[in-house]
């Protein structure tokens, strides 16, 4: 009786507890639908603000975005610039290299500024451009940097007519061959490819093109290296140096970052013409030193060092000997023949010849090549005799005599100059110039007597008679 009375307890119970699970698990999934359905509402609200901001969103031509890659191809880049449509920038767009594959420029997720071209290319996309937007920003840029007068880094691209096509901040520039350095520069080719500090000096917004110049900020650098030049050199050094420029007048050699000029005479111990003969732009050569003025900055060179001097080897010259050389001048008592670069003897007109010589072009012409022998040498007065005769027939020579200065060869003898005769000469007592005297002949003045005037007269005047 007792075990059927408790299992009719737990019977009640069971059938007791049952109505109330099924509450519970009713409850519950009420709730979760109201969840999922406020969920829901949420999204579809979220959704519509969003399509609605972008419909209020517009954009236009010209306009600067920021922007986030979502897709690359190697003609085209997609990029969402948070629009209701996605935007697209084409290859020609992207970079000034037309074959160039985009994949290997850019990647998805970059961040990236992109200027509006088309609100609509015709397929739905935004036409976008990331070289409008570096050029608008590249405006603005160096706008700035004229206001504020800062240097820029320039990219020389081409040498043309008049000067240099560069590159400056992305957008295209022009620097004048006049503006390109301090000093003047012939072939403006060597500056192609480099990168150089220069100055905006014009800047036209519309046409987006600049003009640059690069001679003030030179020649401030030269004037700073100038000055620690001039303390680090001393007169009398020898130093190394780059020939930047030929003149008619002499060579302009860079000795360190200052430039000193080389007078054409001090290019060679040998005589030339043009300082081409001997050296050109861009070699590099040994220079001595000459002088520094401190006051101007000018430094005067030399490539006549005492190293190169000829006189130093004059030793295998022997007196007596014959060597080969060419006439450098010609003057009227002989000529010049250089024997080596810087080495020169005289060859006196007396000695071109065994017989008498009139003229010495007769003998030798300037330019012509010569043996002659060393007839003498003195080292102390760098002086060297040559000759052109034969061994044992030299004889002392004497100068031409110097013909008068107011004579000449072809001008006939002078006659002795005759004696003019007297002309008539008033005087007190009357003239006279010729007369027939009582003698019966006639006679000149110069011829008379004091007794023959005064004989004449006393005829004339018959004193005998008055007595």
């Amino acid at each position: 009786m007792e075990k059927e009375n408790m299992n009719t307890q737990e019977e009640e119970m069971m059938t007791s507890e049952g109505p109330a699970e099924e509450t519970k698990v009713e409850e519950t999934a009420k709730e979760a639908t109201a969840v999922e359905a406020a969920e829901v509402e949420e999204e579809e609200m979220s959704m519509e603000q969003g399509m609605a901001e972008l419909s209020n969103m517009s954009i236009k031509p010209g306009q600067v975005l920021d922007g986030k890659v979502i897709k690359v191809t190697p003609e085209n880049v997609f990029v969402n610039i948070n629009y209701m449509s996605d935007g697209i920038i084409p290859r020609n767009e992207f970079s000034d290299d037309q074959t160039a594959d985009l994949t290997t420029l850019i990647k998805e997720d970059d961040e990236i500024k992109v200027s509006v071209v088309k609100v609509s290319d015709g397929e739905g996309n935004v036409l976008l451009s990331k070289r409008r937007a570096e050029q608008d920003a590249a405006v603005q840029n160096i706008e700035r940097v004229m206001v504020e007068n800062t240097p820029v880094l320039c990219r020389i691209k081409e040498a043309v007519k008049g000067g240099l096509r560069v590159e400056v901040m992305g957008l295209p520039g022009f620097m004048p061959a006049s503006l390109a350095s301090a000093s003047f520069i012939r072939d403006l080719s060597i500056f192609v490819g480099k990168e150089l500090e220069c100055q905006v000096i014009e800047f036209d917004r519309h046409k987006k093109r600049a003009v640059v110049s690069r001679k003030e900020l030179d020649q401030a650098e030269r004037a700073e290296k100038r000055a620690q030049a001039l303390t680090r050199l001393q007169k009398g050094d020898a130093v190394e140096g780059t020939v930047t420029k030929l003149m008619n007048y002499g060579a302009f050699i860079d000795i360190g970052g200052v430039e000193g000029l080389a007078h054409i005479s001090d290019l060679s111990w040998g005589r030339i013409k043009t300082p081409a003969d001997v050296i050109s732009e861009g070699e590099t050569v040994r220079v001595l030193i000459q002088d520094i003025n401190q006051n101007t900055g000018k430094i005067s060179l030399s490539l006549k060092t005492p190293e190169s001097d000829p006189w130093r080897n004059i030793d295998k010259y022997t007196v007596g000997e014959s060597y080969t050389g060419k006439v450098m001048n010609i003057i009227k008592s002989g000529a010049f023949v250089e024997l080596e670069p810087g080495l020169e003897g005289y060859l006196h007109i007396s000695q071109l010849s065994e017989g008498n010589v009139e003229k010495v072009e007769d003998v030798v012409q300037k330019g012509q090549e010569v043996t002659v022998r060393l007839s003498g040498l003195d080292k102390e007065s760098k002086r060297i005799s040559l000759s052109m005769r034969e061994p044992g027939s030299d004889r002392d020579f004497q100068r031409a005599p110097r013909r008068d200065r107011f004579e000449s060869s072809d001008r006939r003898e002078r006659e002795p100059r005759q004696r003019r005769e007297r002309g008539s000469r008033p005087s007190r007592g009357g003239g006279y110039e010729r007369r027939t005297l009582d003698r019966g002949y006639t006679d000149k003045v110069d011829n008379l007597t004091i007794g023959d005037v005064f004989g004449d007269l006393k005829a004339k005047m018959n004193f005998d008679d008055e007595d």
